[in-house]
């Protein structure tokens, strides 16, 4: 997940041209992915009727199947009390202390699928609702968000907006519950929507010291793989400056049932050609990206 405006192609940040420089031997890492893809069964075919809503609803179902701790507690807390606790409870969550604002926890892992994608394709929803009311205190963002959860039609577009998704949403659990659930898990605890630099970059999953970057889209061409390695290389550099230290990187191709998990020390020294000192290199790269930020 990204969380800085895109930029246009003619005129890359400086932070990518840099990384550009000093990793540009990424054709091994491509090249590797697709020969992982054209080795594995036959593409998933269902698509959400809005596929970057629905990638969103997947990777957000994946983080309650596999977080002990409630996930975007600070997006869900933006729910009245009672829908919050309705929330967390249907995704498998307790109160761990009986306490009015105490910790979550996970009670079970035998949630079903379809009952979590209720769950996880409601939060894009809530997380756009947000951002359109950031400049509101959060009074003000609270009210306006119980004024929607009371409107019919805004409940029949949700309802209808997931009913539509569920062939997709069944095609690709399948597929996870086949083996990745399984993997994933065993990396270590997981940790959804990492924040990096304050939030100018968003880590999907931190699994153990594993970063995992969950697509659920199609990779056709040569340049979208090309945008997924960058966007995984600015993650595994950030993360260590940022307290999560890092030692392997995954890449999780859900419509093409790959699951990717390269060693740290590897994935830098192939994409630049030569050993890289991770601690500098991270360090200039998060540099460029916050000289890169308009003034506030």
């Amino acid at each position: 997940m990204t969380s800085y405006a895109i930029r246009s192609r003619r005129e890359p940040p400086a932070s990518s041209r840099w990384l550009a420089q000093q990793f540009p031997h990424r054709a091994w890492l491509i090249a590797d992915l697709r020969g992982r893809i054209s080795r594995a069964p036959a593409a998933i075919r269902p698509c959400g009727p809005e596929p970057d809503r629905f990638g969103q609803a997947m990777e957000r179902t994946l983080a309650l199947d596999l977080c002990g701790a409630p996930p975007y507690l600070q997006l869900i807390k933006q729910l009245p009390a009672a829908g919050m606790r309705r929330l967390l409870t249907t995704a498998g969550y307790a109160p761990i202390a009986d306490t009015a604002d105490g910790p979550w926890g996970k009670t079970t892992d035998h949630i079903p699928g379809a009952r979590l994608f209720t769950v996880g394709s409601l939060l894009p929803y809530l997380d756009r609702a947000v951002y359109e009311l950031r400049s509101a205190n959060p009074d003000e963002a609270r009210k306006a968000i119980q004024a929607v959860l009371r409107d019919r039609r805004a409940i029949t577009a949700y309802a209808t907006a997931a009913r539509a998704a569920r062939p997709a949403f069944a095609a690709f659990w399948a597929s996870y519950m086949s083996g990745f659930h399984s993997a994933l898990r065993g990396y270590g605890p997981v940790t959804a929507s990492l924040s990096l630099l304050g939030g100018l970059r968003i880590v999907d999953f931190l699994a153990g010291t594993t970063i995992v970057e969950y697509k659920t889209g199609h990779f056709d061409e040569a340049h979208h793989l090309d945008a997924l390695v960058e966007q995984a290389l600015a993650y595994a550099l950030l993360a260590p400056g940022s307290g999560h230290p890092v030692t392997a990187v995954a890449l999780y191709l859900a419509r093409y049932h790959v699951l990717a998990r390269y060693p740290l020390d590897t994935f830098l020294a192939r994409l630049a050609g030569q050993p890289i000192d991770s601690a500098e290199a991270g360090s200039r790269f998060a540099t460029l990206v916050q000289a890169e930020q308009p003034a506030r």
